[in-house]
């Protein structure tokens, strides 16, 4: 008998810890975009400071380049890119493309363009970045490099 109040107790503990573990409520949307998705990725990006916390750049890890910066996309199509010291300002939008990745993929993808007209490290994120996952607290991107390794990016909200 008491094994199995022993058992009704963990279960409950198990339930109660993984019900507190949930309560940030950040859906996280993958796959079959649509012009709902380009709304509201938009919004979630205008709302709030962004850090990267992953850049991957020919398979190599150049994170660090943009350590201390933030960025704010503004609504006026505009981002800022500040580390207290140094700002930097470029243009972003967000667009469905019907041209998927994927050939046999009938789906459209959610395009993230971004452009830095300097001759830097952030030139090297103006690209037309194509959305593997957004929520209202990350943004993971793509760039598909037909000529080598594909890049990675990865934006967190500060």
């Amino acid at each position: 008998m008491k094994m199995k109040h022993f058992k009704n107790l963990f279960f409950s503990a198990l339930v109660i810890f993984l019900a507190a573990c949930d309560n940030d409520d950040d859906t996280v949307t993958t796959g079959d975009f649509d012009n709902t998705d380009v709304t509201a990725l938009r919004d979630a990006a205008i709302d709030g400071t962004w850090r990267i916390t992953q850049f991957i750049d020919d398979g190599r890890d150049e994170t660090s380049d943009f350590d201390g910066f933030t960025f704010t996309f503004n609504a006026d199509g505009s981002v800022v890119a500040e580390n207290g010291t140094l700002s930097f300002t470029g243009s972003w939008f967000i667009k469905l493309d019907d041209s998927s990745l994927d050939d046999d993929d009938d789906s459209d993808e959610l395009e993230f363009n971004v452009s830095f007209s300097l001759s830097n490290d952030f030139d090297e994120l103006s690209e037309d970045w194509y959305v593997i996952e957004y929520s209202s607290n990350s943004i993971r991107l793509l760039d598909d490099d037909d000529d080598g390794e594909d890049d990675f990016l990865t934006l967190t909200r500060v």
